[in-house]
């Protein structure tokens, strides 16, 4: 497959790449030189159970996977404590940490449904984020300003309505991007409702490519993991990640984004009559975007098809993807 046909195939599906050029450009390095691109994707494990919305990601993850790409399947155990402040209009509670580990054994579990887990980098970011050191963690607060902040959707909604906004929820996206810096990723994927924390690695990964300090912490982190160091020769990347974001899943009721707490969800671990009886019951227009997000079907082929008929060939598909052909 040629590279052309390559990124039309990853932009299936995809709301926007920032940016193409680089993507060919990290795609093209890679197969010449024979290097695989490191692909991340993150996911803080604030409930145990993965559905058809996580599955945009897993699906575009196990792509660039068959394609040759290094994985990394990042478990935010370390940012979940911390609370991903997107799209919420008010300070979230916090996590116990026994809580989040648990639903990390699930979450990969669920994950190697789609992924293969023999080629799966599976890291938790509070093996480094818990290591950094407290003046290190001041220099990056000062790689970002509160203007900054306060010009993403959510947090200027919550001050101008004068709803709190903490301090440790501006780190957030600051410790998501320092995951982008030491695992040097060539390419993040996310949700688009992800797009200033996304954008953030590419931004870190500017900023902190020739500081020594970083650099310096990166290597003592990794030597206190019980890496080696010298082995591994660790540098910054030379050039700052693609960003690859996905659009939101509605769910069954086709106007609210898929979530468990709603009842709008199929699970990946519901049973085979269940995920068929769901993907029944949506409407025809939501029909259509799952076969675009969630199947590889040509939508040319199917187009055609009574709405009723076309349904059973998006259940199977969906569920040929978490089970075997007899179940």
């Amino acid at each position: 497959m040629n590279c052309k046909d390559v990124i039309e195939k990853i932009s299936r599906g995809t709301t926007e790449i920032i940016n193409k050029e680089g993507l060919e450009k990290k795609l093209l390095y890679s197969q010449e030189k024979g290097v695989p691109l490191r692909v991340k994707a993150g996911f803080d494990p604030t409930a145990p159970d993965i559905h058809l919305g996580h599955v945009i990601l897993l699906r575009k993850l196990r792509q660039f996977q068959d394609l040759g790409c290094q994985i990394d399947f990042l478990v935010g155990d370390f940012t979940a404590l911390v609370g991903d402040p997107t799209g919420k209009n008010k300070l979230r509670p916090a996590i116990d940490s026994k809580y989040i580990r648990n639903n990390a054994k699930t979450y990969t579990d669920q994950a190697f449904k789609i992924l293969d887990k023999n080629k799966t980098n599976v890291v938790f970011n509070g093996d480094w984020l818990q290591r950094l050191q407290p003046s290190t963690i001041l220099a990056l607060t000062a790689r970002s300003t509160v203007a900054q902040m306060l010009a993403r959707n959510d947090f200027k909604e919550r001050f101008e309505s004068g709803v709190e906004i903490s301090i440790m929820e501006f780190l957030y996206p600051l410790l998501q991007g320092f995951d982008s810096y030491f695992l040097r990723t060539d390419i993040e994927l996310g949700g688009n409702d992800q797009r200033f924390n996304l954008l953030m690695g590419r931004q870190l990964q500017e900023a902190l490519r020739e500081d020594k300090i970083f650099i310096a912490e990166v290597k003592n982190i990794l030597s206190d993991l019980g890496r080696d160091v010298e082995a591994e020769n660790w540098k910054p990347s030379q050039e700052a990640q693609v960003v690859i974001m996905t659009p939101l899943l509605e769910g069954l009721d086709g106007v609210q984004k898929m979530s468990k707490s709603l009842g709008n969800y199929i699970g990946i671990n519901d049973s085979s009559n269940e995920i068929f009886g769901k993907i029944m019951s949506i409407s025809d227009e939501l029909m259509w975007r799952y076969f675009q997000l969630l199947t590889d079907e040509d939508l040319d082929s199917v187009k055609f098809l009574h709405p009723k008929e076309a349904k059973k060939v998006l259940a199977k598909n969906i569920i040929m993807q978490f089970n075997s052909e007899e179940e």
